[in-house]
């Protein structure tokens, strides 16, 4: 709590002496504190990621089914399953490594070079190397490597966005001093803390906290901290594997009693059972996921996001609640003049105004101008800065004109003073220029006291939008001396950190998704309150509640309830911005936070998805998200849940053709046992029908486009299951047409004399013009396919095609032959089986309409 202490308080508390520390000293305080860095983060090697991607239940599934295939020396089958198995890891593996290697920063926020006090001399030190009680120097443009408590300050201005959200820069004053403990950040004027950037002036500050145990240090602790909450496709596939693998269970069990009840050789009961598991367990499902995500994240690549994890792609589409900075995200971090207020007008920033206006936000200022590759880069106060950039756009030759006059005299902006003043010779005549406070500014003016409470009612009323306000003035003076009075007034300008392009935009968006927005700032409140509205997330300050009142909040109950309704969220600590995001997901969001700053990485870690900035933030921020985006814009975020919805909807019609086929196969097997017929097809058939023919069109699948209105549906509730009851009705009655028909077939084929080897052939070739046909089926959940359009998925119709192709040349190839147990099929067979396959979008056609009439 150093800055409740007295500068003379801090040095005896921290036991060294103005003079600075000696190297002897410095030395045991290193071995003591040790060295003022954040901790590493252990970055998972590619071998991790690799198995990483085997740690799901249907995966241990299909690694049992592989073992026992091998055990009864089914070779073909166990080698299909594993190729399955490693042709996903190895996709996963590829998409997570490149998008970790995107993504891969280090921890750099408080690492610079920083003049130290040792030994009674100035010294430069690697900011690891400094420690406790050393006294260091800054001046503008040094980032400050630990947390200071200020010994000298001499016109000092800090820019700590990154640590509160506020982008204005904070003037600092040694010599404050503060008796509540519970002050925020922002406001303690006598501290430094580290990961700031001095922008102006000159300080000398001791050190009081260093690596964890600075501000910066505390959220990184929180990080380590954090539970990480599973993305809801995770928590999906988790509890369908699990079910699947009761089914699997009972299917076993079902087998196993009906064999010995029908006094089959355990043999022939072990091949049903390899069979009708092979059938339930969708082996191609992970393959397809993977592919589904993989083509979602590269789209997402080109719409500048970044994905760290491919299973966050899907989770971005079940988001209900975007929790977003302010500072740098819904605004560009950086102050602009919006409006220039005179007596007489309010004159937009691009508005043409009085001549002297411009010359005083030009000339009247210390900003340095270079220009480079034909823009103008500033290098000064952000106010100096956005005066300067005002002036330039209306009138580009004010540059030149800076440049030919200089100035003969001037006052130097002091924060008691509140003002600074320039003189300058222009066109023969001395002209005084002031800028500063408006109450100060206009008690320097010739002003009329009506015009006077006019300006300062207007002052407040800009004030009160969230506005920095900076008055102009100026004198014809023919004194040596700058003019202290009687200045004209000229006016002020409103000045405020501008929106992004487009956010307003995706923020409407957003909300027409059914996703409510709210602003999560370490800003002003009044400020905070100005743009929400400007962005439409807010209507009135009772939607907004700052951090004393969420600290009173959470000591008097807490009732989450009494956070639903609130929209902004200002004046909040890093703690504050976690424990809002909890509250959130409490209430049953979905929770999706964006941030850039240091200030942000907390939330970013516990949030369902956390979004960083990939230009502005800092590299904390984007070690804690799922996402990143490279163009650091809010509208990138909507493309995102976008693609999310659609992965989302392709994995559900994969998961459907999969289902529905393996269901088919059970009716099928489970037929042949009923009616005491030889299993209609081995395992190896099925795994090939599972893997190639079916697996060419799951891939294709997950190419789907997005169906229409997708962006004006409502989010989906996070625990809804992949297998829902409109899945259930579609894959019954798909699953028994196709099964009953292939036994049909098989039974017939029997009884007219066909070997067992050639019904299976022909029923394995009845079975791929099934899925040939049901894949189309499987592109819209309830609209009709005769009212979708094919021509948008050309690879669907390429893999259809390719599927039929590759089981044909199997019958023609030995080498296949011998593996599969195929044969050349006569084409008035296959005309007749592509007929009865054809019957089944008639069928599904059916189920859809019936579907309607029930649901009303």
């Amino acid at each position: 709590m150093f800055y409740t202490k007295t500068i003379e308080n801090s040095l005896k508390y921290l036991n060294c002496t103005i003079d600075g520390l000696s190297t002897s000293q410095a030395k045991q305080r290193n071995e003591r504190y040790g060295k003022n860095s954040l901790p590493s983060t252990i970055k998972s090697t590619l071998f991790d990621i690799f198995i990483e991607q085997f740690k799901s239940p249907i995966i241990y599934i299909l690694l049992i089914a592989a073992i026992v295939s091998f055990v009864i020396q089914e070779f073909s089958d166990g080698g299909f399953i594993i190729a399955v198995l490693f042709i996903n890891a190895f996709i996963g593996t590829y998409q997570e490594y490149t998008a970790s290697q995107k993504a891969d920063a280090l921890k750099k926020i408080i690492k610079t070079y920083i003049i130290v006090l040792r030994d009674n001399k100035k010294i430069e030190l690697l900011s690891d190397d400094i420690t406790v009680g050393d006294i260091v120097f800054f001046e503008s443009g040094v980032k400050v490597p630990a947390d200071i408590r200020l010994i000298e300050s001499n016109n000092l201005f800090v820019n700590e966005s990154l640590l509160t959200g506020e982008s204005i820069d904070v003037n600092k004053d040694a010599n404050c001093m503060y008796t509540d403990i519970d002050i925020p950040i922002g406001d303690r004027k006598n501290m430094l803390y580290a990961g700031s950037m001095v922008t102006k002036g000159r300080a000398i500050g001791v050190v009081t906290n260093i690596g964890t145990t600075t501000a910066i240090g505390k959220i990184a602790t929180l990080l380590e901290v954090s539970q990480i909450t599973k993305p809801p496709l995770l928590l999906r596939m988790e509890k369908f594997s699990f079910n699947i693998a009761k089914i699997v269970f009972a299917v076993v069990l079902i087998i196993i009693i009906i064999g010995i009840y029908q006094n089959i050789e355990y043999k022939e009961i072990f091949f049903f059972t390899v069979a009708l598991a092979v059938s339930t367990i969708p082996e191609g499902l992970p393959v397809a996921i993977t592919v589904a995500l993989s083509m979602a994240s590269s789209v997402m690549s080109r719409k500048n996001v970044i994905v760290r994890k491919l299973s966050a792609i899907e989770g971005l589409g079940s988001c209900t609640l975007i929790a977003s900075d302010k500072t740098g995200t819904m605004t560009q971090n950086k102050l602009s003049v919006e409006y220039f207020i005179s007596p007489e007008k309010e004159y937009q920033s691009t508005e043409v105004v009085d001549e002297k206006i411009l010359q005083c936000a030009i000339l009247c200022n210390e900003v340095t101008l270079h220009i480079e590759d034909g823009k103008y880069n500033f290098l000064g106060d952000q106010v100096d800065v956005a005066l300067a950039q005002y002036a330039l756009n209306i009138d580009n030759t004010l540059n030149e004109f800076k440049k030919d006059i200089l100035p003969v005299n001037n006052i130097p902006y002091e924060p008691e003073n509140k003002f600074s003043a320039m003189s300058f010779i222009i066109d023969g005549e001395k002209i005084d220029f002031i800028k500063g406070s408006p109450e100060v500014i206009l008690d320097k003016c010739l002003i009329e006291q009506t015009d006077f409470d006019n300006s300062i009612n207007q002052v407040n009323q800009w004030a009160s939008k969230g506005f920095r306000n900076i008055a102009l003035a100026y004198k014809l003076n023919e004194d040596d001396n700058i003019a202290i009075d009687s200045y004209k007034y000229l006016g002020f300008s409103a000045i405020i950190d501008p929106l992004r392009d487009g956010v307003k935009e995706a923020i409407k968006t957003a909300t027409n998704a059914g996703i409510d927005v709210v602003m999560v700032t370490g800003d002003h409140p009044n400020t905070a309150l100005f743009i929400a509205q400007q962005l439409g997330i807010s209507k009135s300050k009772h939607e907004v509640i700052n951090g004393e009142e969420l600290t009173h909040w959470h000591k008097n109950g807490a009732k989450k309830e009494d956070l639903e309704n609130k929209r902004v969220f200002a004046r909040v600590s890093p703690e504050q911005k976690q424990l809002i995001v909890q509250t959130f997901q409490d209430l049953g969001h979905f929770v999706a936070v964006t941030g850039d700053g240091v200030n942000d990485a907390p939330a970013l870690k516990h949030a369902n998805i956390g979004i960083s900035m990939g230009k502005s933030g800092t590299d904390v921020a984007r070690e804690s998200s799922d996402l990143i985006l490279t163009d650091d814009s809010f509208g990138s975020i909507v493309n995102g849940i976008k693609e999310g919805r659609v992965a989302y909807d392709n994995i559900r019609k994969v998961i459907h053709l999969l289902i529905s086929t393996g269901f088919a196969e059970i009716v099928l097997i489970l037929l042949s046992l009923v009616f005491f017929v030889p299993i209609p097809l081995l395992p190896v058939q099925l795994l090939w029908l599972n893997l190639v023919t079916n697996g060419i069109q799951d891939v294709a699948l997950g190419l789907e486009k997005a169906e229409p209105n997708i962006l004006k549906l409502k989010p989906r509730n996070p625990n809804e299951p992949i297998f829902n009851i409109i899945m259930i009705s579609r894959v019954i009655v798909g699953g028994l047409y196709m099964g009953i028909s292939a036994f049909v077939v098989f039974y017939t084929l029997l009884q007219y004399g066909y070997s067992e080897d050639m019904s299976r052939n022909i029923t394995l070739l009845l079975m791929v013009l099934f899925e040939n046909v049901h894949v189309f089926n499987s592109r819209t959940e309830n609209n009709s396919i005769f009212k979708i359009n094919h021509l948008n998925n050309k690879f669907l119709w390429i893999s259809v095609i390719a599927a039929q192709g590759i089981h044909i040349i199997s019958m023609y190839n030995p080498f296949m032959q011998s593996i599969l147990n195929v044969q050349p099929v006569d084409l008035k067979i296959w005309g007749i089986l592509f007929i009865i396959a054809l019957v089944l979008i008639a069928v599904m056609e059916c189920e859809k309409l019936i579907r309607k009439k029930l649901k009303g």
